[in-house]
């Protein structure tokens, strides 16, 4: 499940790019090339369609990132890694400590 949220949210993420491309605050971007638009709905019209889906997208990414943290797709890669890190700790406290360096004894008194 959490391959398929994060396919859609890539598809949602390009989708987004395009339609961003597509319009322009200014009136001059590529919607104002797109004479078929002007002809059935008019400039106005075709921009809110335009700002409609792409706050659409927005909301579909910001969703569909929540659920996918939600999920827990990473929780299996974090215990691998805590696990890793356990064992590491378990092989540290198992391997033997440095010997320590003999101490000098002194000569006995006559």
């Amino acid at each position: 499940m959490y391959t398929t949220l994060i396919v859609l949210i890539v598809i949602a993420a390009v989708l987004l790019v395009l339609i961003v491309l597509v319009q322009n605050s200014k009136g001059g971007g590529l919607a104002s090339d797109l004479s078929a638009g002007t002809q059935f709905g008019g400039v106005a019209e075709q921009k809110s369609k335009l700002e409609n889906y792409t706050w659409g997208l927005v909301i579909a990414i910001a969703v569909l990132s929540i659920i996918a943290s939600v999920s827990g797709g990473s929780n299996a890669k974090q215990s691998q890694q805590e696990s890793g890190v356990k064992q590491l700790m378990i092989n540290q406290n198992a391997a033997p400590s440095i010997p320590q360096a003999p101490t000098m004894q002194s000569a006995p008194a006559n």
